[in-house]
């Protein structure tokens, strides 16, 4: 079969039993690979059992799968999506990863990797193709991960290995640790940093030798014909220029679609001081690119001089947005040093932003006593110094530091100020403003995995970026319009696949090109209608996991500090997040009240017997 490998690879790292496990096809098929297919093996463990254990308990497996697409000569290809249940909601946990670490494991001749059980002392996991090896990594316990990167790679069989480690966030089981890898690439969102912590695993290097496929010259055709498409199009100049950051003059002047002073204004003076164009102008040196992708959207940049003099992966829109305009900080070298502190600490700058924001909030209005404060930095809005400090003391767990490890729905239910957290079902909002762009409200609410803009990019699609083919098309004509939960339940479906596949969201050719590839990559033919079919079973797959793990529709709400109405670009609108909500329902044909799947739509999704 062209796209599969057809072996998974299980490793017990309390056993240290090493086994490779034929991949069923007909799975392989259905769920696709990446995300689908770790929620088929999660699903397939947990739903017999009358309880379920702890999110970093020893019994919480943890998923590296690569998508059917993933490393296959084709552009864009270079996703895989690490699983788990997360450490910081408690509910279905994944994070999508770029760079090369996915294709290096499609190579090795693996569709996935399972990780069971814990060390008894700190680990990495080589695997050199067949060879699979599990070794000491007492030495590099502590280590931020740009150290442990370089020293791993001193001590590989092999050097040209691609390596996914953790830092010392990840080893002290902060919330929302992440997985780094080269070029700054992370595993970002729902804590998978901390469920390698919790497994005493510091590593994972890998190295494939195999990039043969068996793939018809029609693949190539079509792969070229998409390219052609993608590289005519005005996105691709942008984020190929400047970065994800080339969004953040638009976002704030245009549109409002930048969370400032933790969710609570609607502009930010001098703002465009944190841009991509400024980035461009001044620190930006170089471009860093995934696997086979003509984007090049990563940032290289150098601070030649001064306090936060600095040679690394630069930051991006987000990360400028939730330690820039969230926390009112408008010097570019400062957030370029704390996003490279935070990827060193291994943790994931949108929820450490957000926590800290909310902490900025909780303080100015009065809410925390001065006793549970740290006394030598002022903790405040604006404050550089505070970020950085911060920043250490969650990565160390130390003072209020173990209380941000937690993140800000934890904190502001500490100090009673639930409604001050940017987050639903614990997950912190990424940078995306449901008051610029309505239909991020019901995305955000929806999401499998709590708050979550890859599951359903409205802000695109609001902004013009139509998929005709699949029926996201003739959305309203305001961005502020809340009619829009039908196409935008399409888009959802559509991410679903594209999170599953190993593709990148910012390509984006048409469906029918999609479509092509994956009746080769699947060796059956796959329609239009397909894709969304696709979709739709791993998004109810989803939803049946996290309604086993304890999720309710009572968490299907936006918190009232995204819900103030705010001066400037976005005009005073509030999203009716209610109506959107039941539109949703009806669309999906799921019940609200218990949030589940319809018997009749489980069986339409071949799901009926799970």
């Amino acid at each position: 079969m062209s796209g599969f490998r057809g072996r998974i690879l299980r490793v017990n790292l309390s056993s240290k039993e090493i086994s490779t496990k034929k991949l069923d096809l007909e799975i392989g098929k259905k769920f696709l690979g990446g995300s689908g297919l770790a929620a088929y093996y999660y699903w397939s463990k947990i739903k017999d059992l009358d309880s379920l254990s702890d999110p970093l308990a020893i019994e919480n497996d943890l998923y590296f799968m690569t998508g059917v697409l993933t490393g296959l000569p084709s552009y864009s290809t270079p996703r895989s999506t690490f699983c788990a249940r997360s450490p910081l909601t408690g509910f279905w946990g994944e994070s999508n990863i770029g760079g090369k670490i996915g294709p290096y494991l499609k190579f090795a001749k693996y569709d996935g990797l399972i990780i069971e059980g814990k060390a008894d002392q700190p680990v990495f996991l080589e695997i050199n193709d067949d060879e699979i090896t599990i070794r000491d990594a007492t030495n590099l316990w502590g280590l931020g991960t740009y150290e442990t990167l370089e020293k791993l790679k001193s001590t590989l069989n092999n050097k040209r290995s691609e390596i996914a480690c953790i830092g010392p966030a990840g080893e002290n089981l902060v919330k929302y640790a992440n997985i780094m890898t080269a070029g700054g690439r992370a595993a970002g969102r729902t804590g998978m940093g901390a469920t390698m912590g919790s497994k005493n695993l510091k590593a994972i290097a890998i190295f494939g030798s195999n990039r043969d496929f068996d793939l018809p010259d029609e693949y190539d055709h079509i792969s070229k014909a998409a390219y052609e498409i993608i590289r005519a199009d005005y996105s691709t100049e942008v984020f190929s220029q400047f970065g994800t950051a080339g969004y953040v003059d638009i976002a704030l002047e245009l549109y409002g679609d930048m969370p400032v002073k933790n969710w609570s204004k609607g502009t930010l003076e001098n703002g465009t001081n944190i841009s991509g164009t400024t980035m461009f102008e001044t620190i930006l040196t170089g471009k860093s690119t995934c696997y086979r992708c003509p984007i090049s959207c990563g940032r290289e940049i150098e601070i030649k001089e001064g306090r936060f003099k600095l040679k690394r992966d630069g930051p991006e829109f987000e990360t400028l947005a939730s330690f820039g305009s969230n926390l009112c900080i408008t010097d570019l070298e400062a957030i370029t040093y704390a996003n490279y502190l935070a990827n060193d600490f291994g943790m994931d700058t949108i929820s450490a932003g957000a926590t800290i924001g909310v902490l900025f909030d909780l303080i100015e209005k009065g809410f925390i006593p001065k006793s549970d404060l740290p006394t030598n930095i002022s903790c405040s809005f604006g404050d550089i110094d505070s970020l950085l400090e911060l920043l250490k003391l969650i990565a160390l767990r130390e003072e209020i530091g173990n209380t941000l490890a937690e993140g800000s729905k934890v904190l502001a239910e500490k100090y009673d100020h639930l409604e001050l957290a940017p987050q639903v079902a614990g997950l912190e909002a990424p940078t995306h403003d449901p008051r610029a762009f309505s239909g991020l409200a019901v995305m955000y609410i929806t999401s499998p995995r709590g708050a979550c803009h890859m599951n359903g990019d409205a802000y695109m699609v609001q902004q013009g970026m139509n998929f005709p083919d699949i029926g996201v098309v003739d959305l309203p004509n305001s961005r502020f319009d809340n009619n829009i939960a039908e196409p935008l339940a399409k888009l959802q479906s559509y991410r679903q696949l594209y999170n599953a596949v190993g593709l990148c969201q910012f390509f984006n050719p048409p469906a029918t090109l999609i479509a092509k590839q994956l009746s080769i990559a699947l060796d059956k033919q796959v329609s239009l209608d397909d894709l969304l079919l696709f979709g739709d079973r791993l998004f109810a797959l989803k939803r049946l996991i996290n309604l086993k793990l304890g999720w309710t529709p009572a968490v299907e709400f936006l918190p009232k500090v995204m819900l103030q109405s705010l001066e400037g670009p976005t005009e005073g609108n509030v999203p009716d997040f209610a109506k959107q909500l039941k539109d949703w329902y009806r669309c999906r044909d799921y019940d609200q009240k218990t949030g589940r799947p319809s018997d009749e739509k489980l069986k339409e999704l071949d799901l009926n017997e799970i």
